[in-house]
């Protein structure tokens, strides 16, 4: 009996010890993210996930959301995490001010450039001074608009990931010629609000992208929406002014930022000193959970290093 005891008591133990082994491979991995905040130079409050390397390291990829700007929602982003890590980097994955449902109803572009510098603030007083601004999706534009506002000379490269080149530009792309005269004639109807005093009166356009509603003040439909002439959201429009290297990671079946952009973003970068375009073959616009979101984060990981390394 003594004897089945012992044995029993081997076998647990060497159980716990397999199970702290595998957590602790687990963990080395994939480390835990900290949930952190900090305020803009207009005093909003804004909150990120920070990933950081096990040595240490200097050097930090901001991740810039799409659309309403939340770093969570359908984009999957703990590969990414994991991969830029494993590698030496720290990964922040912010919001901006208009993250949630609604966030963009009466949102004006401009103010981007107040989120993102208020997230390098907070990396370089985390001991983060080399940075790389990765814009996923309509975060494109927002890091190319930021670079082009500030040249801050701590952001030595940008990533655009399933990025455009405006919304408007994009769904030209992906419209037929009766779904862009809809538009045209919607916006017209936005800016003539604007024109009359009421540009804060809300306005919804069915059928963006199929199936999908837009909701937003008819100042906001125009001013992140409307044409290169009256809309800074762009990529394309700030690409000559972009000084520094640049990746473009794109999905080979995207079907919102369909792949022309790509291309579009690529032949506007005429000042960098070096840009790629990198195909996830077969992957979409999202990073869904499984094997696309690891593709994604493998493309990253992969070709990020010959564009900066990171510092310790």
């Amino acid at each position: 009996m003594e004897r089945k005891c012992r044995l029993h008591r081997l076998i647990f133990l060497m159980g716990v010890l397999i199970a702290c082994t595998l957590f602790i491979q687990v963990a080395q991995a994939a480390p835990l993210a900290e949930f952190v905040s900090y305020t803009t130079e207009d005093k909003v409050l804004l909150n990120a996930l920070l990933w950081l390397p096990p040595s240490g390291t200097k050097t930090v990829v901001i991740y810039v959301p799409g659309m309403t700007g939340g770093f969570s929602g359908v984009h999957e982003i703990n590969p990414a995490a994991e991969g830029l890590t494993s590698k030496g980097y720290a990964f922040l994955a912010v919001n901006v001010r208009t993250a949630g449902l609604h966030g963009m109803l009466f949102a004006r572009f401009e103010d981007y450039v107040k989120d993102i510098d208020a997230a390098i603030r907070f990396a370089k007083s985390r001991g983060l001074t080399e940075v790389v601004l990765f814009g996923i999706s309509l975060g494109g534009p927002r890091i190319a608009y930021y670079w082009a506002q500030t040249r801050d000379p701590a952001v030595r490269a940008l990533v655009f990931m399933g990025s455009i080149k405006s919304p408007y530009l994009e769904a030209q792309l992906r419209w037929n010629e009766s779904e862009r005269a809809r538009y045209d004639a919607f916006l017209q109807g936005a800016r003539d609000r604007v024109a009359q005093g009421k540009g804060n009166e809300v306005l919804t356009y069915t059928d963006w992208f199929p199936k999908v509603t837009v909701t937003l003040s008819a100042q906001t439909f125009v001013n992140i929406f409307g044409t290169l002439a009256e809309s800074n959201a762009s990529t394309v429009k700030f690409g000559p002014q972009i000084t520094i290297p640049a990746l473009i990671i794109h999905g080979s079946k995207d079907e919102i930022a369909i792949p022309p952009n790509a291309q579009a973003i690529y032949d506007s970068l005429t000042a960098s000193p070096r840009r790629e375009i990198v195909w996830v073959e077969g992957a979409g616009h999202y990073l869904i959970k499984g094997a696309v979101a690891k593709s994604y984060a493998e493309a990253l990981v992969a070709w990020l290093p010959k564009f900066i390394q990171p510092t310790r």
